[in-house]
């Protein structure tokens, strides 16, 4: 008995040392937008992830078939306004023009002799009338023949970049098949995705100065303007994609597809308020309110009560509780808790 009894110890105290030995498993940490919380008349700086794209691009193409004779051209290369970029064998084509002078000359001659054998009353006027439509078909074919002799021919519409070539020499196109991609570089457009709150909130007369900056173009600033914006949210992200444009400079070969940083420093109004997205609040009890904040050294979160004002249309308006600098969280509160760790977006 005394034997079992010792066992029965043994057993326990080797299950409890089993069980104060295991490691903590891991906390699973959830990604979550972060917003900078700033008064309304603060100045503040947004940065954004941008690309940059061509202000104009464009698909060249053949409005005849043929083979391609020529492609004098290579990507990478730019143009000056009005450069062959390819051109179809001429052959047919030429031979068509002067098929067509031809029957024009004796369309030519055939109205001038019914014009004679009329003023002689051997002929009905009719007759001359039906000469006279002959030769003008004759005089519309040449020009359409001469047309789709110019026609084998492309030229640069404007100061273009090749980015692409489609084909090269010896090959059959079809009439609209793309050619060549061509980019105007005169100008850079820089896009970036904005939040819609910012869209919704913000106007011109805020924006005091906006620049792109490149990696490889350390402490260089490059002014950018306000061209456009997407009337329509991302699916996903709910994002508005917005364009600026920005001269191209002589010194850096900017191009297309490559990648920056857009800053846009703005005004503050003059009410000062501190307004946060509906979504990043989270009810408590007695009927409060509460944010959660987010802490950038320990990548917590810590629930905060807060005292709001009437929400506006696209916003809500703080009162007590933030101030500016903090960051909350503004998608997903609803599904932490606290001390728990996120990844901001």
């Amino acid at each position: 008995m005394n034997i079992l009894r010792l066992v029965l110890i043994t057993l326990c105290l080797y299950g409890c040392t089993e069980r104060t030995s295991q490691e903590p498993r891991t906390q699973n940490i959830r990604p979550a937008k972060i917003m900078t919380v700033t008064s309304q008349s603060d100045e503040v700086v947004h940065e954004f992830s941008a690309r940059i794209e061509a202000l104009q691009s464009v698909d060249l193409s053949f409005q005849v078939g043929g083979p391609l004779a020529e492609q004098p051209i290579r990507e990478g290369e730019t143009l000056s306004t009005g450069s062959l970029i390819a051109s179809l064998d001429p052959t047919d084509f030429k031979l068509a023009v002067r098929e067509a002078e031809v029957q024009l000359r004796l369309a030519a001659q055939d109205l001038n002799r019914k014009r004679k054998v009329l003023a002689e009353n051997g002929i009905a006027k009719s007759h001359v009338e039906d000469a006279r439509s002959h030769y003008e078909l004759q005089k519309v074919r040449l020009s359409r023949a001469k047309e789709q002799l110019e026609d084998s021919q492309i030229h640069a519409p404007f100061k273009a970049y090749v980015s692409r070539r489609y084909f090269d020499r010896h090959v059959n196109v079809r009439p609209g098949e793309p050619i060549v991609r061509l980019h105007d570089l005169t100008s850079l457009q820089v896009v970036i995705n904005i939040p819609e709150y910012l869209l919704a909130t913000v106007n011109q007369d805020q924006v005091i100065a906006s620049w792109a900056e490149f990696p490889f173009a350390e402490g260089e600033k490059f002014t950018i303007t306000y061209h456009e914006n997407r009337g329509e949210a991302a699916a996903l992200a709910q994002t508005y994609e917005v364009s600026f444009t920005m001269d191209r400079p002589e010194r850096w070969n900017i191009l297309p597809g490559m990648t920056a940083t857009a800053r846009v420093h703005l005004r503050g109004s003059s009410d000062g308020q501190i307004l946060i997205p509906a979504s990043s609040l989270v009810p408590v009890s007695n009927n409060n309110l509460s944010v959660w904040v987010y802490d950038p050294e320990s990548h917590r979160v810590s629930r905060r009560q807060v005292e709001t004002g009437p929400p506006t249309k696209d916003r809500v308006p703080v009162l007590k509780g933030l101030k500016s600098g903090d960051q909350i969280v503004v998608t997903g509160a609803s599904q932490l808790h606290p001390g728990m760790q996120v990844s901001p977006l």
